[in-house]
């Protein structure tokens, strides 16, 4: 008994270890991160310019999508704090850190020893749950949605609650749920389980207290169910469903559909490990299948221990390809976060029961050094490699902008790429620009540059730059186009964190002035 208390300790020891780094990794993101991007400035453009009713009442424009309780909470925070960067990022910073905690108990519950202190490090030291942790969009409620469910139907289905406790359930879920549109799904599947459980008496909860947590939850469900049926134009959702196609499941055949399932949920997992980081980290993509295959185990060790209760650990992935199937929520991405950690604690709970069901050949420290393998080297990797620390930067706009307004002379002219225009109105008055041509949107790039024609025989033509997309790499033709064809190139003001591509944000001065021949 000394020997087991001493192991907890240590795994408790470890696991607040972790969570004080993720703490930190989380704040660093949060506090040092530059500029926001397309998306982000888009999305925030929407709070700025609408009032609460507005905001429950309107589609939003520029074909963005959010559930209303987030809206709000963004609204507040920028009446609070103003209206920054910070502000936007306020609160999926303080939903990340709120999701470390239940995740913790859900590891606790599921796994023990070095397998939980694993399944906790994949989640807490993510690079993409890092990054989502100070972006200025829901992606970060949604998954503090999914851990909160699952966390608190385990809560009703073995304990019977305090006052303190059923408040937090109670009001914390109707919070999450306005803020997430996954969560409208994946809240009923889970009360449903526990109230099966009640009505068979295999739980100590009484009814008055299980309907205490599941009216305001069902309050929740309702106001965002109704807000995507009666506010989201259909404009939006097809533009959406077109964008994000990608993420459907393919209803051609049976066997197209059963070929998807574990390739997606692979990819997915992938994403989730690392994100972008997976293309430097080539290994990301064996420690994905590696706890895809112990999961299987880890679901058949569960289901013995818990028997239908294991489906509440799954909810979120199972959530997600029902969506899919379905073509309501993409599985994709940014969007599939939410859904792919309980493969985290399948995995791990699948060595434990290794240990368990094999002790002769996986003894403590083969089931310790197995965890480890799996779930420390992607940890250990993004806080060697420096390019893999927070903050996270991308399509820093505002030192750019800061720097070419010191650069900036008489008689200067400054074009804008379409993509960037939400940039120059957020960022540009907040360092002094408020004169700009401001680019139009077009399919192809040919009108672009004859728009440019018109800044021919401008001494100082400067071209600021963000959001290049493999579909649109419009910036190149343009910086080709003025710097080879009508113009030469004097200046540049390269990207402030060294990015390229569809992360780049940069500003490169053009003498037009010139004549054909001249160069």
């Amino acid at each position: 008994m000394t020997a087991l208390k001493s192991i907890f300790r240590k795994q408790e020891t470890w696991i607040t270890l972790v969570l004080l780094l993720a703490i930190t990794l989380r704040a660093i993101h949060f506090f040092g991160r530059s500029s926001m991007w397309l998306d982000e400035l888009a999305a925030a453009f929407n709070v700025m310019e609408r009032n609460f009713y507005q905001l429950a009442t309107e589609s939003l424009g520029f074909n963005q999508v959010a559930p209303p309780g987030f809206l709000y909470l963004q609204k507040i925070a920028t009446l609070v704090i103003g209206e920054n960067d910070h502000a936007f990022r306020f609160f999926p910073f303080l939903f990340s850190l709120a999701g470390l905690l239940f995740y913790r108990s859900l590891c606790k519950t599921f796994t023990t020893g070095v397998p939980a202190i694993g399944a906790f490090a994949l989640f807490a030291l993510s690079l993409a749950m890092v990054f989502y942790s100070g972006e200025a969009k829901q992606y970060a409620a949604d998954l503090t949605a999914a851990v909160f469910i699952v966390w608190s139907a385990l809560q009703l289905l073995y304990k019977v609650p305090d006052k303190r406790r059923l408040w937090i359930m109670s009001i914390g879920g109707l919070i999450i749920i306005l803020c997430s549109m996954p969560a409208v799904v994946m809240a009923p599947m889970a009360m449903l389980i526990v109230f099966i459980r009640i009505l068979q008496k295999k739980s100590p909860l009484a009814l008055s207290r299980f309907f205490a947590v599941v009216i305001p939850w069902a309050i929740a469900c309702l106001v965002v169910t109704l807000y995507a049926k009666l506010v989201i134009s259909i404009d939006v959702q097809e533009a959406m469903s077109d964008y994000w196609s990608r993420g459907f499941a393919p209803l051609s055949s049976v066997w197209e559909l059963l070929k998807w399932f574990p390739t997606k949920i692979h990819k997915e997992l992938t994403f989730s490990l690392a994100w972008w980081a997976s293309d430097i980290i080539p290994f990301t993509s064996y420690i994905a299948w590696a706890l895809m295959l112990f999961s299987i185990p880890g679901l058949i060790y569960c289901s013995k221990k818990y028997g239908i209760v294991t489906l509440l650990l799954f909810i979120p992935l199972i959530t997600a390809l029902l969506l899919s199937i379905l073509r309501v929520l993409p599985f994709d991405g940014r969007v599939s976060l939410y859904a792919t950690w309980p493969i985290f604690i399948g995995g791990m709970a699948g060595i434990n029961a290794l240990g368990e069901w094999q002790p002769r050949f996986f003894k403590p420290v083969v089931v310790g050094i197995l965890a480890a393998l799996i779930a420390f080297p992607l940890a250990i990797t993004k806080l060697a490699v420096p390019m893999l620390r927070p903050p996270y930067n991308g399509q820093s706009a505002q030192p750019v902008l800061r720097e070419l307004k010191k650069q900036w002379q008489p008689g200067d002219v400054l074009y804008v790429y379409f993509k960037s225009r939400y940039a120059l109105r957020f960022y540009g008055p907040r360092e002094g620009i408020t004169e700009y041509v401001a680019g139009r949107s077009h399919p192809t790039v040919e009108p672009i540059l004859r728009d440019i024609d018109s800044l021919r025989g401008k001494k100082r033509v400067w071209f600021f730059f963000t959001q290049w997309t493999p579909k649109q790499p419009f910036p190149d033709s343009i910086k080709a186009y003025m710097g080879t064809v009508i113009g030469k190139q004097i200046a540049v003001i390269p990207d402030p964190d060294g990015n390229t591509e569809d992360v780049e944000a940069a500003a490169h001065l053009y003498d037009l002035s010139i004549k054909k021949g001249d160069h």
